[in-house]
């Protein structure tokens, strides 16, 4: 028994250290404000037809569709609602289809803290960035798509305060420590102080998904 223990503290040690191995940090701007991420000015020809919902029929996110209805919308221009780096650039197919994610450093106006948000973009036709690249706020990052005509062209955007969710959206709880609304949190942070330099963001905290290894 003793033995036995001492093998699964060991093999309990290795894991960590490797996971620990995996996580790292990378330097980016702090985010002087936040932007939906259709239509120029922002939002222009656009409606939510779908909001977030975290209690029976689940939805982490907002659907975001061109007035105009249908595929009217299909190629539209997709922008980073923030600055921020690209922790995920892959078309994971089934209900996704091309998928980016974007994490970002902004200064709480009320705490002073420097905090933490992923913006998520799924169902896009094309992506335009890559994993690693750093984005601008209004940064081009793809085109609204329909996963392959799976659905009327839309994009599915989505904001999260937990960084580990990455693809495995079943794994973090359903609540809104873990997902923000992302209207209400681009209304809140709408402007912020420009502030020069840059803040280390942890990367590598996305597990793993189907062989695609995100930042």
């Amino acid at each position: 028994m003793a033995r036995f223990f001492r093998i699964f503290l060991a093999a309990a040690w290795l894991v960590g250290v490797g996971s620990a191995a995996a996580q790292s940090t990378v330097r980016v701007p702090l985010a002087d404000g936040f932007d939906l991420p259709v239509g120029r000015p922002p939002g222009t020809g656009y409606y939510t037809a779908r909001g977030v919902r975290l209690s029976g029929a689940i939805h982490y996110g907002e659907d975001w569709n061109g007035r105009n209805g249908g595929d009217s919308d299909l190629g539209d221009p997709v922008y980073s609602c923030g600055d921020g780096v690209v922790t995920w650039a892959y078309d994971v197919r089934q209900g996704w289809g091309n998928v980016v994610l974007i994490r970002h450093a902004y200064r709480d106006p009320a705490s002073g803290q420097v905090k933490y948000v992923d913006s998520l973009y799924g169902h896009l036709h094309e992506m335009m960035v890559k994993v690693g690249q750093l984005v601008k706020r209004g940064q081009q990052v793809g085109t609204i798509g329909s996963n392959r005509g799976m659905y009327p062209a839309h994009l599915h955007f989505e904001m999260r305060h937990n960084l580990s969710i990455g693809m495995l959206r079943d794994n973090a709880p359903r609540d809104f420590n873990n997902w923000a609304v992302p209207i209400d949190f681009i209304n809140k942070y709408r402007r912020l102080n420009r502030e020069w330099g840059q803040v280390s963001v942890p990367v590598g905290l996305y597990p793993e998904y189907q062989g695609f290894k995100g930042l």
